[in-house]
């Protein structure tokens, strides 16, 4: 049989493409995870391992005989509360990642912090219980500008918003004595309501302060004179016309010669008197380095406060 025969076999070959692998398997309404899930140690695609991984080695003894071993990552099962949620959730999560969450001030903060490195180690898990707590700071932010909408309403019956203000009159809805907005135009009418609001503010005018009349007495005139004179000259003669001025005022007085002092008299201590000075000495720099270490920690807990006051304002600007 030729050759081309061989390849023009009536043989039907199956050819299987690649599927990629079903794991990790998100729930519907989740986002993809940032990352592409773990290749290896598959277990950190269903905890918070905090980037840990499983380490390989050897055991060496004291006659370097070599056993292979793991180092696995220390994980714990942990209810954390989640402050969005309003309810705990329970965790697999390695004890670093929980050193880090009482750090950066709770679940919410670890998981919502915009990090690279942050949002690479959360893993498929992760991703998806940051994907729920950013859904409900959302629903939050959005009741809040309902509330604040309602509430502007409510102290501005002058608006007359149902019949005035046509361009949203069609979205508005009259329940129980006040006109509320859907959710989705309800940020974009408060904007424009608080511009309207502050267009209509009347403007404060400035006080207007009437001038201080000055009554010259006991020689404040000719001083005032000798000033103005002063100030017009050039700057070389003013400063030789002050020279001599401070001169001329001041009065000239005989230096009196220091009386010389005398030499104390030195008498050596004894040793107890020595050895009492030196605890003493002891004693005060214990208190001072105690002081210090006081301090030192007030300081931290200060810096710790103002960094999570920080992170969060720097996490609401980018949620929101």
């Amino acid at each position: 049989m030729p050759f081309r025969s061989l390849l023009r076999s009536r043989i039907p070959l199956k050819r299987k493409t690649w599927v990629p692998p079903a794991y990790p398997k998100v729930p519907s309404g989740v986002p993809s995870f940032a990352a592409s899930p773990f290749r290896t140690y598959k277990l950190r695609n269903k905890i918070l391992a905090g980037g840990k991984n499983i380490q390989f080695g050897n055991n060496v003894s004291e006659f370097k005989n070599h056993s292979r071993r793991v180092w696995r990552p220390n994980i714990k099962v942990k209810s954390v509360w989640s402050e969005t949620l309003g309810r705990r959730v329970k965790l697999r999560m390695v004890t670093s990642v929980l050193r880090t969450m009482e750090k950066v001030g709770g679940l919410d903060a670890y998981l919502t912090c915009h990090t690279r490195s942050r949002m690479k180690e959360l893993g498929p898990r992760g991703w998806e219980i940051r994907a729920a707590v950013i859904k409900g700071i959302r629903q939050k932010e959005r009741s809040k500008y309902i509330r604040m909408l309602q509430r502007s309403i409510l102290l501005c019956p002058k608006l007359r918003i149902d019949s005035t203000w046509k361009e949203i009159r069609p979205l508005v809805k009259h329940t129980e004595g006040y006109a509320v907005l859907p959710e989705e135009h309800c940020k974009k009418v408060f904007k424009n309501l608080m511009e309207r609001l502050r267009q209509g503010r009347p403007r404060m005018q400035q006080r207007r302060y009437k001038p201080r009349t000055i009554v010259l007495t006991r020689g404040t005139g000719s001083r005032l004179a000798r000033q103005a004179r002063l100030r017009s000259l050039p700057k070389d003669v003013r400063e030789e016309r002050r020279t001599a001025i401070s001169q001329a005022e001041k009065p000239v007085t005989k230096r009196t010669p220091r009386p010389v002092k005398a030499i104390p008299v030195v008498t050596p201590k004894t040793p107890a008197e020595l050895a009492a000075e030196r605890k003493k000495a002891r004693m005060a720099e214990h208190e001072r380095r105690q002081k210090k270490e006081v301090e030192e920690k007030k300081k931290r807990i200060a810096r710790a406060q103002e960094a999570g006051i920080r992170n969060a304002r720097v996490r609401k600007t980018k949620l929101s």
